[in-house]
């Protein structure tokens, strides 16, 4: 299911564009092609010196995943592969909505097209609409890296929340184990749309909006009061958008011209450079991994260089030591395809395996209370003692828990009503064996609703607590037991 949040707009900010934006910008432009198996993608695109690479497979919508070449435009990425949350061809502009949006449904089970477990591990948060990219490669030097380039219709309206889109690059191989390497320059802070913005780290942050007094309202279908085009959905189950916003004409003229024309994203991160130190003629896995945050609404892209996929010999590296090129006596398509030898029984891993298909499984589940009250209802007690279960037997992970009310009341009250609600659900887990250091909690009142207030079964959907699971490395003392 496609769902396009874009409206008519009034003609003559279609002409302020064309007048601002044609003279400047006449031979550029953005080209998506969708034509390429991921394979072609990886082997003819991605790939540059040093690297060989093997078992390429996709996970996700076909409209996900393109080829794209990107001439005469301000970002220094020329070509290459688009990943996108949405459609990749609502990534060409011109960037005339603060939000382009497509939900995409699992065809199995016709329903929001679910994210990715790493994803949700760096997000700290449910993940959507993943377009997953996975390879194989065996380097010939002793680093890797690869050039990219963020952007999202999620600037700037959702900076600082939880509808914080997201993507990774995670490795596995000899001493990596799921390591993210999309993340700031000396960091281990992930690259997403709060850690890069108008704000924070902004010296690598491409500003492309102009909207102002945008009022974006995510709501579902018969809780506004309005109808839903038919044009728009076919879905009765997903999100109808309600957005009202005004064009910054002075702040128009200030953004580079060709990207407002051929770049529908309201923020980019500059070029960015994905690395890390490995060992030369080795087996090593990589995941390229994109998704919406929170919901699968408004579409955010990366950009992964052409030819930039590479290894070289770096004597920097700590400790380095010198080795010989083994190229030509490398056997790759062995490495690649070869039967291994049987590998022995390894209890952890089989006990990893369980806790994956375990995680599969878990769904989080909003705890939803009656009006005026911080009593768990009984549907809720199922749920919260499946996530007592999985919190016993998965002791990395720590629980936020946010209340929240409807706007019946005054705020003074709405809020000690919001941090009780938290407080409950707290207090339920904790009576059943799970350790108070693991959970933070905080009550909103009637901030952030996700139904309209001023129906009923909206105000419903708004007295709650949401529950977020968080990875955390290390914990207190005596408290991973429990």
């Amino acid at each position: 299911m496609n769902f396009k949040g874009k409206y008519h707009f009034p003609i003559g900010l279609i002409l302020l564009l064309l007048s601002l934006l044609s003279s400047n910008s006449l031979y550029a432009q953005l080209t998506i092609d969708t034509s390429l198996t991921a394979r072609q993608l990886v082997e003819k695109l991605l790939v540059g010196q040093g690297v060989r690479v093997g078992k390429v497979t996709y996970t996700g919508n076909k409209l996900a995943i393109a080829h794209y070449t990107a001439t005469n435009l301000p970002i220094d990425l020329k070509e290459g592969i688009l990943l996108s949350t949405g459609n990749v061809f609502d990534a060409v502009g011109p960037n005339s909505y603060p939000f382009t949006t497509t939900g995409f449904m699992d065809v199995k089970t016709q329903r929001k097209l679910k994210g990715d477990k790493d994803l949700n591990r760096v997000a700290h948060n449910m993940s959507y609409d993943a377009a997953i990219l996975e390879f194989d490669f065996i380097p010939t030097g002793n680093k890797v890296s690869f050039t990219y380039c963020f952007g999202s219709e999620e600037y700037p309206e959702y900076v600082d929340s939880r509808y914080n889109d997201v993507f990774g690059f995670f490795i596995n191989g000899p001493k990596y184990h799921n390591k993210n390497l999309a993340t700031l320059p000396l960091s281990i802070i992930p690259v997403t749309v709060n850690s890069i913005n108008q704000h924070e780290n902004k010296q690598v942050f491409i500003d492309n909006d102009f909207f102002t007094d945008v009022k974006p309202i995510k709501v579902l279908p018969n809780q506004s009061g309005k109808k839903v085009d038919p044009k728009k959905t076919n879905d009765t189950n997903e999100e109808a958008l309600m957005i009202n916003f005004k064009v910054n004409n002075k702040k128009l003229k200030k953004l580079n011209a060709s990207l407002v024309k051929y770049l529908q994203y309201d923020g980019f991160t500059k070029t960015l450079v994905a690395w890390c130190y490995v060992q030369p003629f080795q087996l090593y896995h990589i995941k390229i991994a994109i998704g919406d945050v929170g919901d699968n609404s408004y579409d955010s892209g990366v950009f992964l260089s052409g030819g930039s996929f590479t290894s070289v010999k770096d004597p920097k590296m700590p400790h380095f030591k010198d080795f010989p090129d083994l190229t030509a006596k490398t056997n790759f398509d062995s490495l690649f395809y070869g039967v291994k030898p049987k590998p022995k029984i390894n209890l952890q891993a089989k006990i990893d395996s369980i806790d994956e298909a375990e995680e599969a499984q878990f769904q989080i589940t909003n705890v939803n209370f009656e009006s005026d009250s911080y009593v768990i209802p009984d549907s809720a007690a199922v749920h919260l003692k499946a996530l007592v279960a999985y919190l016993k037997k998965q002791p990395r992970f720590i629980c936020e828990l946010y209340g929240y009310t409807d706007n019946q009341g005054n705020k003074e009250y709405n809020q000690k009503l919001s941090e009780h609600r938290s407080q409950a659900v707290m207090n339920f887990l904790v009576a059943r064996g799970i350790n108070q250091k693991r959970f933070r909690i905080a009550g909103f009142n009637f901030e952030r609703p996700r139904g309209d207030n001023s129906r009923e079964d909206g105000r419903a959907i708004n007295r709650r607590t949401e529950i977020i699971l968080v990875e955390e490395s290390k914990l207190p003392n005596n408290t991973a037991k429990q």
